[in-house]
């Protein structure tokens, strides 16, 4: 009798521990504050989401703290970017001696695959001569609201593989979140008409606005255009200047042409021979606009405000970089007008 009762306390705290674990969180730590955005739209409730790199702070250089590691150590679910930018992160999965999350492992996620990545190095030209050039190319895919449908997308796998119970909830959130981006681009009445990925079809093969120039009944479908791409229209092929190769994906999406570079290359601070070189490409293209990750030094880029008239956009690149950046869409918001406002003002 003794031993039926061990075996029924036995089964009843094994059945415990399973509803515990059921209605648990999952402990989910993404490398950056954008892809944490995205994983609280999708997990909602279901999860605790955390990060490594806060949003003021350079993605590429990131030091192997113990509070880091000690993220890592209890996380279900791992998120980076799957490029060649987080190079930092390999000492800190080692630290944390998490096999959940390890390369290969169940719960580690890279959000890149399945994206057009931008600047990819012609084979045999990669040299450390030419500064901190990124083998598999251009890693800063979040600036690109269109992007986050396929950041999202890899989310979801991940998540559902450590939480196969809440597949359902997962991928209702995940078309809801890709939705919300559709319409946050194009506005309400395209993506009822023609759907999104259309939509972005048309944008990524230049075909969007000429599509946009016929007719629907009876008024062009330009009128309906709305969300930030109509918000952007003032800045649709306008030449800007950028301190680092960080705007690719949102030049791309909004049709902004960047000349040229503070950097006189990826990584690599200024020369004073190429801030000259800079200050004369400035006032010999009337460029208006330089777009600075707010994370970079400011001197240089003051310096050549000073000296040319240009207006120094000093930006947040990542979420919660400061208060009015809270989420990926106030992100892009913030963007769109500091960029506006910067026309208005030179004008």
């Amino acid at each position: 009798m003794k031993h039926y009762r061990l075996i029924v306390l036995a089964v009843m705290s094994m059945v415990l521990v399973c509803v515990v674990s059921a209605g648990a969180k999952i402990t989910v730590v993404t490398t950056f504050s954008d892809f944490a955005s995205i994983v609280e739209a999708i997990g909602g409730d279901k999860v605790q989401v955390s990060y490594l790199s806060y949003g003021d702070q350079d993605p590429h250089f990131v030091s192997a703290k113990p509070s880091l590691f000690l993220k890592l150590k209890g996380a279900d679910l791992l998120i980076s970017t799957g490029l060649d930018l987080e190079m930092w992160l390999a000492t800190l999965q080692d630290k944390a001696r998490n096999r959940k999350i390890m390369d290969g492992a169940i719960g580690f996620v890279t959000v890149s695959p399945g994206i057009d990545i931008l600047e990819k190095p012609e084979t045999g030209s990669i040299s450390r001569a030419e500064g901190d050039v990124h083998v598999l190319g251009n890693p800063h895919i979040h600036t690109s609201p269109m992007n986050w449908k396929k950041i999202s997308e890899n989310i979801l796998i991940g998540l559902k593989k450590v939480d196969p119970g809440n597949a359902e909830f997962y991928e209702t959130n995940q078309k809801a979140f890709n939705d919300r981006v559709d319409r946050a681009m194009f506005g309400d009445a395209l993506v009822d008409l023609f759907g999104g990925d259309q939509l972005e079809a048309l944008l990524y093969a230049g075909t969007l606005f000429e599509f946009l120039e016929s007719e629907y009944e009876g008024e062009k479908l330009t009128e309906k255009l709305g969300g930030w791409m109509k918000a952007a229209l003032p800045f649709r092929g306008m030449e800007v200047i950028a301190y680092h190769k960080n705007w690719a994906y949102f030049a791309r999406d909004f049709g902004l042409r960047i000349i040229g570079f503070i950097e006189s290359k990826p990584g690599i601070p200024p020369t004073p021979k190429h801030v000259e070189n800079t200050i004369q490409l400035i006032r010999e293209s009337g460029v208006d606009v330089m777009l600075v990750a707010s994370y970079f030094e400011k001197r240089k880029p003051r310096t050549i405000s000073q000296k040319t008239g240009i207006q120094a956009l000093f930006l947040p690149l990542s979420v919660g970089a400061n208060p009015e950046v809270s989420d990926n869409f106030k992100l892009v918001d913030y963007w769109i007008d500091q960029v506006l406002q910067a026309i208005k003002s030179s004008e």
